[in-house]
């Protein structure tokens, strides 16, 4: 059996200070304490520990604590069989598809102190269910196990029980008759299939340490098994099934009675009929899930509040976990963008770095209910799955809408030389021209620090035009970097266009350049050779060092005083961290999704023969 250690827990303070709980006893809060992760300002240990008293409910400071501690807490425990602390949400029996993942510390905490309506006594955790028997089953091993009866293969795997109760037109008097009996079984019993007995088969271990030298023909042998009804069903749908109903929402997994179903299938506003029916079976499917748990206490903790921001979780043989209001499952991390850009480089219009802060140290709520919400409000609201742009995108767009997120909004009043002022969607915009290859080699020799540490592609075979007053190709964090240095700069809270910006900005000014065409730009080697096409396959290496050049002439033309290169294999940077081909305005992969079908923020496009550039814009301020 696998050992699982128990996991840290997380508490976010104010100032961006965090703090590691290992235990509960006062001696470990100190621990904690003089171990907690700070940002620029400095904390004090006693301040830390009437903090950390504090979010575990108790008020007067870390004094009231260690008094409440030996006085009630310790009791409370005792009386609970409360004796091992034990992580009851990890799953100790996964199965080999892990295909139900183990809720986090952090989704239950919320569920629990953060979730609308009563506390439910008991709550399925998995911890000690079997996901390894049938629930554990490959695609394949549920066809050879109804391989040998041609009826239970008919009914499993067209999902008769599915359709019997949500499909009108189905109808079961036109079965033959044994499939008609057999359906009418109640799914919580037991039948019995046979199955190939691989025991004695030769595996490929065998095979490779030359066990077996000569095939051996083998009659197959079968042994039968007793399988439950409802977990041929489940293993039938389980794709859906372990993301769609397997989770917290509601009371499915509680042992408080589940009144509505909550299923995390998604549909557009003008919802299909198949959606509806899909939305529907899980809906079913979600009460076999339900009724198949409680068969058991397998899996189940009793859930013991001990106070608003303190809960205990039992197993009832002594083992126990705890969650407390508000806590993490990590620590966070400032660099939203990993090693490609440092904080000090993201510029103030990225709004990820913002909002993943609210959202990890002031925001207090149930995320797993939001997230669900977000995606109901963005189809709601006429959203499309073909533009879908992110979760953290549709999530924040919710919290902005629910008035509980603020972005900054920030404008100007200062006219800077190389910008154009256009009218779009009622907002003067002040727009710059594609930021050309001696721009970037001039931000490049003054930010020495970023050249050096810039990860992706290469710059310079890409930026190699003897005229170096055309576009600039560069990465999102080439451009990112850009914008912060140049904001800094002028003190003007500069940007990209957004997607909807960049339309409005375009019109109907579409390039007659027909899509689908090969490159218009050429691959060029170190002997100045070039390549009629896009170069055959060579080392990564080799790739890297050719140079990929505009065709010449480039070919341009203009839109609201604004010039842009009429050509599908260039791209441009806009503010959502995407690329839009300028002539036929569709993505970076040349479809209609441009939100969605994003290329690779790191690459400048090269090894699609792309060249991908920019431009810089800002707001000003209304009089």
């Amino acid at each position: 059996m696998t050992m699982h250690t128990i996991k840290s827990t997380y508490i976010p303070l104010k100032k961006f200070h965090i703090v590691t709980l290992t235990g509960l006893s006062p001696a470990e809060l100190k621990t904690s304490a003089k171990r907690t992760s700070h940002d620029r300002e400095k904390i004090s240990h006693t301040t830390k520990l009437n903090a950390i008293a504090k979010r575990l409910g108790i008020s007067g400071g870390f004094a009231a604590y260690e008094e409440e501690y030996n006085e009630s807490l310790l009791p409370f425990m005792a009386k609970h069989n409360l004796r091992k602390r034990k992580d009851l949400l990890q799953h100790k029996r996964k199965g080999t598809y892990h295909l139900y993942n183990s809720f986090t510390h952090q989704q239950v905490s919320e569920r629990l102190f953060f979730f609308e309506g009563p506390t439910p006594q008991k709550l399925f955790t998995g911890h000690d269910f079997d996901f390894s028997d049938v629930f554990g089953w490959h695609n394949g091993d549920l066809h050879d196990a109804l391989r040998q009866d041609c009826d239970w293969q008919h009914i499993i795997l067209n999902n008769y029980h599915i359709r019997r109760i949500i499909d009108s037109s189905f109808d079961v008097s036109k079965l033959p008759f044994r499939q008609q009996e057999l359906l009418n079984l109640d799914v919580a019993s037991e039948i019995t299939l046979s199955i190939v007995d691989r025991e004695n088969l030769p595996s490929i271990l065998d095979i490779i340490t030359n066990k077996i030298t000569e095939p051996v023909e083998q009659q197959t042998q079968y042994k039968q098994i007793s399988v439950k009804i409802v977990d041929l069903i489940l293993l039938n749908n389980r794709s859906t099934t372990s993301s769609s109903s397997y989770h917290l929402l509601g009371n499915a997994l509680t042992n408080i009675p589940n009144t509505t179903a909550h299923i995390k299938l998604y549909a557009q506003s003008t919802t299909s009929v198949e959606a509806t029916i899909d939305i529907e079976s899980q809906k079913y499917i979600q009460t076999l899930l339900t009724a198949r748990f409680k068969d058991s206490d397998r899996g189940w903790v009793n859930v013991l509040p001990y106070n608003d921001n303190l809960i205990f979780l039992s197993d009832g043989y002594g083992n126990f976990d705890f969650l407390i209001k508000n806590q993490r499952d990590r620590v966070f991390s400032h660099q939203v963008y990993g090693d490609n850009l440092k904080r000090a480089d993201i510029p103030s219009f990225i709004e990820d770095y913002r909002f993943e802060r609210w959202h990890y140290f002031e925001y207090e709520g149930y995320r797993e209910w939001d997230s669900h919400c977000s995606e109901m409000h963005y189809y709601h609201n006429g959203g499309l799955m073909q533009n879908y742009p992110g979760v953290q995108a549709i999530l924040r767009e919710y919290y902005q809408s629910r008035g509980e997120y603020h972005p900054e909004h920030r404008t100007s009043n200062i006219r800077l030389d190389g910008f154009n002022q256009v009218s779009i969607d009622e907002k003067e915009m002040m727009i710059s021209e594609l930021i050309t290859i001696s721009d970037l080699i001039n931000f490049l020799e003054q930010n020495s620090d970023y050249r050096e540490s810039r990860q992706g592609d290469l710059l310079a075979p890409v930026n190699s035009e003897r005229d170096v007053t055309l576009p600039a190709s560069c990465t999102f964090f080439d451009v990112l970097s850009y914008v912060n240095w140049l904001e800094k700069q002028t003190g003007v809270p500069i940007r990209l266009l957004t997607y909807s910006e960049y339309k409005a900005l375009r019109g109907e000014n579409w390039s007659q350049v027909k899509r689908g065409q090969h490159s218009d730009m050429t691959f060029v080697n170190s002997q100045g050779e070039k390549y009629a096409s896009h170069p055959p396959y060579m080392s990564e290496n080799d790739f890297d060092n050719l140079h990929l050049h505009f065709p010449l002439p480039l070919s341009s033309f203009k839109v609201n005083g604004l010039r842009f290169i009429d050509s599908d294999y260039f791209c441009e940077w806009l503010f959502e961290g995407v690329q839009i081909r300028t002539a036929s305005l569709t993505s970076f992969y040349m479809d209609d999704y441009v939100l969605r079908a994003c290329g690779p923020k790191d690459s400048t496009g090269k090894y699609k023969g792309i060249k991908t550039g920019f431009r810089l814009c800002y707001e000003l301020k209304k009089h």
